[in-house]
């Protein structure tokens, strides 16, 4: 529209988050426990704003917006869930897993979308309109991860106060279902095109948004010594 590099500013800009945050662990006995840890919060913005429209190379403000944002999620996880358990042997190695949950995420939106100016060429209701205006929730995703640490003590001290020295190994696996498929993330661009387009549609998906995924399984090794 302003055939420019702009600058789009937002003034009294509101967000509350809130939640809570619960763990727990019980040994079962013989080196055995497990547990458990959730946390639930909601984030989000709280009113509408107004934005101002200024150009790299004009000194004088070229337009002003109406933004509608009120309820609209923050871009961050706001439930996540996790269970496992943990074996110690006598014999200085652990093994534990966890399987994690986490749903309530969304997209990081694009102001500009949320304008009456954006939303004048599509009757609302239609399928466009809620594809522009509404906020993409992602799907909940699940990993499953495990850790496994042994550790010895050498015969000999390395240390000039004649403390034992100990040997330490640790290994982690993560996403161990190798899920290629997790959104861990993603944002509107900052752009879109409120013209009618040849078939007297507004270009939806004209500029999509950028997507994050997880890694696949993935592992950490490492050798230490404990002086």
């Amino acid at each position: 529209m302003y055939q420019n590099f702009v600058n789009f500013a937002m003034s009294g800009l509101g967000r509350q988050t809130f939640g809570t945050e619960l763990g727990v662990e019980y040994n079962v006995g013989g080196g055995l426990s497990v547990n458990a840890a959730a946390a639930i919060g909601r984030y989000y913005y709280t009113r509408n704003t107004t934005a101002i429209i200024t150009a790299d190379n004009f000194d004088q403000v070229i337009g002003a917006r109406q933004v509608y944002l009120q309820n609209f999620r923050l871009p961050s996880p706001q439930e996540a869930y996790t269970v496992g358990f943990t074996y110690r042997s006598p014999k200085y190695w652990f093994f534990s897993m966890n399987g994690n949950y986490f749903s309530q995420n969304h997209l990081a939106i694009n102001p500009i979308r949320r304008t009456w100016e954006a939303l004048k060429n599509t009757p609302p209701g239609t399928a466009d309109y809620n594809a522009i205006f509404n906020q993409r929730r992602f799907d909940p995703q699940f990993t499953l991860d495990a850790f496994f640490g042994w550790s010895k003590r050498l015969p000999r001290s390395y240390n000039l106060n004649g403390k034992p020295t100990t040997f330490v190994f640790n290994l982690g696996l993560s996403n161990i279902t190798n899920n290629r498929n997790i959104l861990t993330g993603g944002f509107e661009q900052l752009r879109f095109d409120s013209d009618l387009g040849a078939d007297g549609r507004v270009g939806v998906n004209k500029f999509p948004p950028r997507l994050f995924y997880a890694y696949g399984i993935n592992f950490f090794a490492s050798v230490g010594l404990r002086f």
